[in-house]
């Protein structure tokens, strides 16, 4: 059995093909193939040694058990089809955490799939995302039409893939503060750690500022030497994240969800994934100008 060996070698598309094999799964070198394209494997390496022609390429040891691995975890999902994107996360995360498995060009393509599958889903689904992140900055106060507009503003923006950032703020902003809807001065309120609060603006500028990440890594934009630097300054951004985790959660009230730990390997993945996301919008230089923005529209808001 394949997962009983204590050493991998190297081996061709067959032979990954032969190793799950032993799972029950039946599949083709096509599939391979595709996990190339998504970045779920790196490519397999070039190998010459006959003075004509050359050999199969083959994948490293470590490729060929991850490949054997993500195959495994198929099958653990209770999903009947387990589409390629929802595994990138898993291979990032490697990537983030170790140098030996996941190699830079690997991970730039994964990112890239990762990228084009952000906002794919479906209908009900937005529509259920969108209402709970209205309900978790929407005050006591505000009425069902604010409500309603938020909704619509995030839920279009997902749709489109182009979101209206001004008019997002603006509606999150009056279902938080809903008090200048009623002629008053907009009271901006403060959300999470007093300490350390985030008002509804900051929050649209942290979703900007994502999506701004996602349109590179969609085309791959950045370049390798560019994700390396980023990741450790994550990795040592996440370290001291870890630290203080647990007592940002007991000051944060009622945005303590924001600092749960994950339940499972899979949202751990996708929060460190996040979290490499957003600190790249900084090493790429787009976090200042965006949070400049962001602050220009509170202000003229407020007047």
């Amino acid at each position: 059995m394949a997962d009983e060996k204590e050493e991998w070698s190297a081996g061709t598309a067959e032979d990954l093909v032969k190793d799950v094999q032993d799972l029950g799964v039946s599949i083709r070198s096509r599939t391979v193939t595709d996990y190339v394209e998504a970045g779920l494997l790196a490519p397999p390496l070039y190998r010459k040694s006959t003075q004509r022609g050359s050999d199969r390429r083959v994948f490293p040891p470590e490729q060929r058990q991850l490949f054997y691995e993500l195959t495994r975890a198929k099958l653990r999902s209770p999903l009947p089809r387990v589409p390629h994107r929802t595994m990138i996360p898993v291979v990032l995360l490697m990537w983030c955490t170790d140098d030996t498995v996941v190699s830079d060009a690997q991970a730039r393509r994964a990112l890239r799939t990762y990228a084009r599958s952000t906002g794919i889903s479906s209908a009900g689904r937005r529509q259920t995302t969108a209402a709970k992140v209205v309900a978790q900055f929407a005050h006591p106060l505000a009425t069902p039409r604010q409500r309603s507009t938020a909704q619509t503003w995030i839920r279009d923006g997902e749709v489109t893939r182009k979101p209206n950032w001004g008019a997002v703020a603006d509606a999150l902003s009056s279902v938080a503060s809903p008090w200048r809807a009623r002629g008053l001065p907009e009271i901006v309120r403060g959300f999470g750690p007093p300490d350390a609060s985030i008002t509804t603006d900051h929050v649209v500028a942290m979703w900007e500022l994502d999506w701004q990440v996602t349109q590179k890594l969609a085309v791959e934009e950045v370049s390798e030497a560019v994700l390396r630097r980023a990741r450790e300054e994550h990795r040592e951004t996440w370290r001291s994240y870890q630290a203080v985790r647990s007592d940002c959660a007991s000051r944060a009230g009622t945005m303590a969800s924001l600092f749960d730990l994950p339940d499972d390997q899979e949202q751990a993945a996708r929060q460190r994934v996040n979290g490499f996301v957003t600190l790249l919008g900084d090493t790429l230089g787009l976090a200042r100008p965006t949070f400049d923005r962001a602050r220009t529209r509170a202000s003229i808001r407020r007047r």
